[in-house]
């Protein structure tokens, strides 16, 4: 075959390559998208903590007399998702629940009294992770930004009844008034006008993780919830009020990366 044979032959069996690769275009698209399926699975990884938070109230009380703000302790759980960018550095999120407290105590004559609020949140974290390896542990410090949903509270406390009021006679033979002190237990009642039910804020944690086996890990984590917004709307309240909101958490880790 001469030279002229061969280009008219390669002319020919151009068309049907082409026809033979548009063919199999289904084909290749699917290769394409299982090869990025397979690399992002080789990255990622989910898993399940719970544990306890504890969140302070931070607004102006000066208004009121005798009376303190107080913590309060609640839990936390949520749904870690990972996915690696580079050995050290790793793209987070995890969405969940946290509970979300405090409490006004008087501490005058009406030491007793209180006004105790669980509030519960539909959080979602999302962050960077940046990662420290060391045999089997490893280490990560978790900053980043959060979005949470005010979906539900609760009031419990104690107030003086006024027309339980009894007289008690010190050992001096001076007589002081005690009030009875009438409790209460009950879902808290939003208003459109005074509650802000969304909320935005950054996080910063602390995560220790323990490589059992294959592709599971232990994990241990502590994180810094701050507010930057408002849980009262301006129109209800001038002075503002923050929730600061602690984590610990401990759970597990499952990597599809082998």
């Amino acid at each position: 075959m001469g030279a002229g044979d061969e280009s008219g032959f390669a002319i020919e069996f151009l068309p049907d390559l082409l026809n033979n690769l548009m063919d199999s275009r289904p084909v290749l698209i699917l290769i394409f998208l299982f090869l990025q399926k397979t690399s992002l699975f080789a990255q990622t990884s989910f898993g399940v903590e719970g544990g306890l938070s504890y969140n302070t109230y931070h607004t102006n009380i000066t208004n009121r007399s005798a009376t303190t703000l107080k913590g309060v302790t609640g839990f936390n759980a949520d749904l870690p998702f990972r996915y690696k960018i580079y050995s050290w550095l790793y793209v987070t999120t995890a969405p969940g629940v946290v509970q979300k407290g405090y409490s006004m105590n008087r501490t005058d004559s009406l030491y007793g009294e209180y006004d105790r609020h669980i509030n519960t949140f539909l959080q979602l974290p999302a962050g960077v992770s940046l990662v420290y390896d060391w045999r089997r542990l490893r280490g990560t410090l978790d900053p980043g930004l959060y979005a949470g949903y005010w979906l539900a509270g609760r009031v419990k406390g104690a107030v003086a009844d006024v027309f339980g009021v009894t007289d008690n006679t010190n050992s001096a033979g001076q007589t002081t008034e005690r009030f009875q002190l009438s409790s209460y237990d009950e879902s808290y009642s939003f208003l459109s006008q005074r509650d802000k039910r969304w909320e935005f804020g950054w996080h910063l944690g602390l995560g220790l993780q323990y490589h059992l086996a294959g592709r599971y890990w232990i994990t241990a984590a502590g994180k810094y919830y701050q507010s930057l917004t408002s849980q009262e709307k301006d129109a209800a309240s001038l002075i503002p009020a923050y929730n600061r909101t602690w984590t610990f958490s401990i759970g597990g880790l499952w990597s599809l990366d082998k």
